[in-house]
């Protein structure tokens, strides 16, 4: 059997994903801007305090189920073990139902004793509701990521975009009839998941489902190397709890309020929807099997080369949001969202920072990941540490900026001792080139911003415009400066090779024929 993992496919697979993402995207972000509205902003705190027991319990009890899955299949679809494939989705399937029933039943039990701290108490019922939610959350990716291994993305991507979609009619609805409060908020999002699944699932059976794995069982060996890798990740994706958003909001809520709450997850959101767009996390299902499918003897010169690119084109989208969120955070806030938790727009430019020094994160993991170094990715997880003591000093002093500041600076060390770890192999090629360029020509997009909006006022609505148009045509001179090498226009050329090449060479992106 033929493995899926040409250019032809590779192609498809990023039209699929950029079209399917692209309808995703905005339905997202509409659907965001009706439930802050909506919501009053205890309620959306305490929604948001619901959404971080997924990463709690995706976590706690992980099993490395789902890294597993990712870094495994790839590998046996690419050798023609059809089988194996196979029987690793349905055991890593199994295993997270089992891993989220569990955790959510003590959860529920321990609710008088977890709750009071977080002045959630009273919503014992709506979590309750919202364990829905979350099965149907992880049983969907796990599907999902089985299908992108298969580049399968106009099914993996396109039942995600359906989500969104369902999630923004059913708010808006509600909306209109005036009734969007938290429950009605949950119900949304649990028909919206089951519609998701049963779309993955059935997209799955006819796609993925087609060989025989009755009676197929792995050698002691691949079991063990496994095993190995499950056990490892389980501990790191412990680990990673400490390093995550999610689980600052209950270090807010504990030291502040459920409003505070809102608050902080407002900003990181939005900064969350923009990195949503960044190559490494768009194409993140086409980029990861196709990493782990390198040869080894050709991963000296391909690993460095794609490290590369991952993060010149990642910064293509972050470097313009973080100028324009530096420039016009108060006028986003003011317009987009009802001035809701305006008095803390200065995070946004803030998270935004941090995500841009943070860009490394998906580029350097997948380099730790193809070299089998967990063992590295599960040492990094110490910085969960300096997160939480950093967060317990920060959040008393400085409110949610201190939150801010201690979970960006934690992440950054965090992959800085990744990258020492594997540096022979994750060498970006051209560093100061692209630091200086993005540096001089954004800086010089912030300064003229400021300047216009001094000089003409005007409603923020004429200023975002304004601000749209300019980095338009900063974005124009960014593409054609040395912030893309020879090495990243040819790669890209080598997949992007049909009509659409002409539109990315007139834009720059690619060399002139």
């Amino acid at each position: 059997m033929k493995h899926p993992y040409d250019r032809k496919r590779a192609r498809r697979s990023i039209f699929d994903t950029v079209l399917f993402r692209a309808i995703s995207q905005a339905a997202t972000v509409l659907s965001y801007v009706v439930l802050v509205r909506g919501l009053s902003e205890h309620e959306f705190g305490v929604f948001n305090l619901f959404y971080s027991f997924i990463s709690l319990i995706a976590t706690v009890l992980s099993l490395g189920l789902e890294q597993t899955l990712r870094r495994y299949q790839p590998e046996y679809i690419r050798a023609g073990a059809a089988p194996a494939a196979l029987r690793l989705v349905r055991f890593v399937a199994r295993g997270r139902l089992a891993a989220n029933l569990l955790m959510l039943a003590v959860v529920l039990l321990a609710w008088n004793a977890i709750a009071p701290h977080f002045e959630i108490t009273a919503y014992r019922a709506q979590f309750a509701l919202f364990g829905l939610v979350l099965v149907l959350h992880f049983q969907a990716r796990v599907l999902q990521l089985s299908l992108s291994s298969h580049m399968l993305q106009r099914y993996s991507v396109g039942m995600l975009s359906l989500l969104s979609v369902a999630k923004l009619i059913g708010y808006s609805a509600f909306v209109l009839l005036g009734s969007l409060t938290l429950e009605t908020a949950i119900v949304v999002d649990i028909v919206g998941y089951a519609i998701t699944f049963a779309g993955l699932r059935l997209a799955h059976r006819r796609h993925c489902e087609q060989v025989d794995d009755t009676g197929f069982r792995f050698s002691r060996e691949e079991r063990r190397r496994l095993l190995k890798y499950g056990l490892v990740y389980n501990f790191n994706d412990a680990g990673g709890m400490m390093l995550s958003t999610r689980a600052d909001n209950f270090f807010v809520a504990a030291l502040m309020n459920p409003v505070a709450v809102g608050a902080y997850s407002f900003y990181t959101r939005l900064s969350n929807m923009v990195a949503h767009l960044l190559p490494t996390q768009m194409f993140e299902n086409i980029i990861q099997p196709l990493f782990f499918a390198i040869p080894q003897q050709e991963a000296d010169r391909r690993v460095p080369r794609y490290f590369s690119a991952l993060i010149d084109a990642s910064l293509l989208v972050q470097m313009p949001a973080l100028a324009y969120a530096a420039a016009y955070h108060r006028e986003i806030v003011d317009l987009v969202f009802g001035g809701k938790f305006i008095e803390h727009s200065i995070l946004l430019p803030v998270v935004f920072a941090f995500a841009t020094l943070n860009v490394i994160a998906t580029p350097v993991t997948l380099v730790a990941q193809y070299a089998e170094k967990a063992a590295v990715i599960l040492l990094s997880r110490i910085l969960g540490l300096y997160n939480l003591a950093a967060l317990l000093i920060l959040i008393p002093v400085l409110g949610v900026l201190g939150a801010a500041i201690a979970n960006g600076s934690a992440h950054f060390l965090k992959n800085l001792f990744i990258w020492w770890h594997v540096r022979h192999a994750a060498r970006w090629q051209g560093a100061s080139r692209v630091v200086v360029s993005s540096a001089a020509i954004w800086g010089a997009y912030v300064a003229v911003a400021l300047v216009l909006k001094r000089a003409l006022p005007a409603h923020p609505l004429l200023h975002l415009l304004a601000g749209v148009a300019l980095a338009a045509v900063t974005m124009l001179v960014y593409v054609r400066s040395p912030a893309l090498s020879k090495s990243d226009r040819e790669l890209f050329g080598s997949v992007l090779h049909g009509r659409e090449a002409r539109v990315l060479r007139w834009l720059g992106v690619l060399p002139a024929a």
